[in-house]
């Protein structure tokens, strides 16, 4: 009997160990037409069932591209993969879909109060059993009854990975999964990723470039560029040779001058660019400002620090004139009292935006030039006729993001990264009086994140200009930044604490 028993557990590890290496992803003579100039080729890639796969390199390197192709999102006609059918993609496209079928649905004008707030996270996930200890294993039961489109970008990512996770699928595909995540969040998740890939769980992770809180259980790395694998192989074998260590440096060229945006009216130099006193709001039964005073006077730069949901993206939506729930508050912007008679354009013309919800809502079908330019408009879409001199300055601001190349290319084309550099421009055009930037570098690989935080450093010192800033990410630092404001848990509120730095 023992020795019987002895063979059949020597059968069955055999038997494991064949369906552990058995190709999960097995990609051949893959060419994939980006545009005219540009293509994807992937002459072969594998993944075996139990490794999994970090996917990196520099912006419109094709890595998001490639995870669309293997998910089944987008279909191609030369070469030919072979990969399980059970496969769920996290990432910006899945959060677009998800968002445009909201939009399809919504029945605001027919409904009481003039808001359908859209599907819920909980109706995203799902409430039986499996999802529910899906639910909480990411620890995202305050959530669940929260609508999807209110929800910030870390809480968003949370709830899409839940989605991914109830399917079961054999193969997890994660395109930026810590994008907006706070810093308890980002560990959380590594530490879920790492359990899921220690029980066997295969997982694609795409980044912008390799970061040392990425799950340990990663097996294997590939480096893209130009559409290209440029290294591909073991982790630790791809992370000690010469080639990896001269993709990931960086190279930060800083403008003589900046562009003059000529017509921008400035203040007095005694009147605070906003003045909030005595701010209580809630949302149903959520209590996210009590009591709250601040000003923010000029010649300052300050910091929004705290957990997802605290309220941060709130707050900047209150005095960009973006949220309703301002009206009969005691804010005053650029000297004048809200509710005095002023409209949202004379509020957004001091303001240049950079945010999650921006890039989520600028759907317009335009030019990348075209968007660039709707900064000195405030527009989502380019509808007034640019004067020669504002679309000099926006070419020059072009060639400060190294995007001049893709002047006229529509936007809708780009990769993600392209997308949010292409924002940032529109944001500083006019060198506006304030800058908010919340999570302005997502999607940036290492070069243009540095490129980026150097020059809005640069605009600190040589503009009017004044930051907002808001940041998850241990590499988006700022020198400019004085003040900050500390959202700290206070049971199921915050309260807010204001510094120097």
């Amino acid at each position: 009997m023992v020795g019987e028993f002895l063979v059949l557990c020597c059968q069955a590890s055999l038997h494991s160990l064949i369906n552990h290496m058995t190709a999960l992803l097995q990609i051949s003579n893959l060419i994939f037409d980006i545009d005219k100039a540009q293509q994807l080729i992937i002459d072969d890639l594998t993944l075996n069932n139990g490794q999994s796969m970090l996917f990196c390199g520099d912006n419109a390197s094709g890595k998001s591209l490639l995870a669309q192709i293997i998910s089944g999102d987008i279909a191609i006609t030369h070469g030919s993969i072979e990969t399980s059918d059970n496969i769920a993609l996290v990432g910006f496209s899945l959060e677009h879909d998800i968002l445009a079928i909201d939009r399809h649905l919504d029945d605001s004008e027919f409904i009481e109060g003039g808001i359908d707030w859209g599907r819920s996270a909980g109706d995203l996930i799902g409430n039986d059993e499996h999802a529910k200890g899906i639910i909480a294993q990411l620890a995202i039961e305050h959530l669940i009854d929260k609508p999807f489109k209110i929800l910030s970008t870390g809480e968003t990512r949370k709830v899409l990975l839940a989605h991914a996770l109830v399917k079961q699928p054999q193969l997890l595909i994660l395109d930026e999964p810590y994008a907006g995540l706070d810093i308890a969040s980002q560990r959380h998740l590594t530490d879920t990723l790492n359990q899921l890939m220690s029980d066997g769980l295969s997982i694609i992770i795409v980044v912008d470039f390799y970061h040392d809180d990425l799950p340990s259980e990663i097996s294997h790395v590939v480096l893209m560029d130009k559409g290209r694998i440029k290294l591909s192989g073991p982790r630790n074998e791809v992370l000690a040779s010469s080639i990896w260590h001269t993709a990931n440096k960086t190279n930060i060229t800083l403008p003589h001058h900046l562009p003059d945006c000529h017509d921008y009216q400035h203040l007095s130099d005694d009147v605070p660019l906003v003045a909030i006193k005595a701010l209580s709001i809630s949302y149903e039964d959520n209590q996210v400002f009590h009591d709250f005073n601040w000003q923010f006077k000029q010649g300052q730069h300050w910091r929004l620090a705290g957990p997802n949901g605290c309220g941060k993206s709130t707050l900047l939506s209150l005095i960009n004139g973006d949220n309703p729930k301002a009206y009969g508050k005691d804010i005053t912007l650029f000297g004048v009292k809200r509710g005095s008679g002023e409209t949202v354009w004379d509020i957004k013309r001091h303001y240049g935006v950079v945010s999650a919800q921006l890039h989520r809502d600028y759907r317009a079908s335009t030019s990348v030039i075209g968007v660039v330019l709707s900064g000195f408009f405030d527009t989502i879409g380019l509808y007034d006729q640019p004067s020669e001199t504002q679309i000099k300055i926006a070419k020059q601001w072009l060639v400060l993001i190294e995007m001049s190349d893709a002047c006229d290319k529509p936007f809708s084309q780009l990769s993600y990264g392209e997308q949010r550099l292409v924002l940032i421009a529109r944001a500083v055009i006019k060198l506006p009086l304030v800058l908010v930037l919340d999570e302005p570098c997502l999607g940036l690989d290492n070069n243009h994140r540095a490129q980026i935080l150097a020059l809005i450093d640069y605009i600190s010192r040589h503009s009017n200009t004044n930051i907002l800033f808001v940041s998850h990410d241990s590499r988006d630092q700022l020198t400019c930044l004085s003040h900050q404001l500390d959202f700290i848990a206070d049971g199921d509120s915050y309260l807010i604490k204001q510094r120097a730095l």
